[in-house]
């Protein structure tokens, strides 16, 4: 039995390679992001700590078939209901779940291919039906979510880029001529440092503090200045989105 299977290959493909290498390695905090572990542990018992993505996981893993098709035909329902639980896009909370998210995809439709092929060609069941009309209903929900996920990085990374900090600038701001009143503190938002450095303009350490800050900045990577002074915009160019 071969209910849409292409089509919903297709569909998953292509979530694969959109958002493939996601899941965002960072969650944002503020002007800050931290690093969260990219890799969660999809065996064993569910435990309550694990997301809804995980559970599910585990719950697909756990489905054994049988020997009978009407039995069969049951349990990849079950498994598609649990697959269409999980495609809802949220927004950032989504974003920082998408590598649980595609390993979902992925073991969806292993277990879906091995079940489907258990099950005879020629049996007619109203269970069949209303399988297909399940997936037909995956297809248009990861549509969607592909579409949404897209739609919102693009625009936040649109919006980033607009305020995005200069390297090149803070590195010039950065030198003692300018730095030592803290002129690039300004710039890079750093409000509270700049004030400071206007406050001890008349003493010898800004102008020292800014001169390791220039040297610091002339050595630093584009990435590495994005991660510290541009989190937002680190963030969503993390993902490779294809039009």
């Amino acid at each position: 039995m071969n209910i849409l299977n292409d089509i919903v290959s297709g569909a998953s493909r292509q979530f694969g390679r959109e958002f493939g290498r996601a899941g965002a390695n960072a969650i944002l905090k503020g002007a800050n992001s931290y690093t969260v572990q990219g890799i969660n542990d999809y065996s064993g018992r569910i435990k309550p700590s694990d997301s809804q993505i995980i559970k599910s996981i585990k719950e697909i893993q756990k489905i054994k078939f049988v020997s009978t098709n009407k039995a069969n035909a049951s349990r990849l329902i079950e498994i598609t209901d649990l697959m269409l639980s999980n495609i809802s896009f949220t927004g950032n909370e989504t974003l920082n779940q998408l590598t649980d998210l595609n390993e979902l995809v992925n073991q969806y439709n292993n277990k879906f291919d091995h079940g489907s092929s258990l099950i005879d060609d020629n049996f007619e069941d109203k269970s069949i039906d209303y399988l297909e009309d399940k997936r037909k209903e995956f297809v248009t929900l990861m549509d969607k979510f592909n579409n949404n996920t897209k739609a919102f990085i693009n625009s936040n990374l649109e919006l980033a880029k607009q305020t995005r900090k200069s390297k090149k600038t803070a590195t010039i701001l950065a030198f003692p001529i300018l730095g030592s009143l803290g002129v690039h503190k300004f710039y890079l938002g750093q409000i509270g440092q700049g004030i400071l450095f206007l406050i001890f303009s008349f003493s010898l350490i800004p102008t020292i503090i800014s001169l390791f800050e220039f040297i610091s900045y002339l050595s630093m990577s584009t990435e590495k200045f994005n991660t510290k002074f541009n989190p937002e915009y680190s963030y969503y160019n993390q993902f490779r989105i294809t039009n």
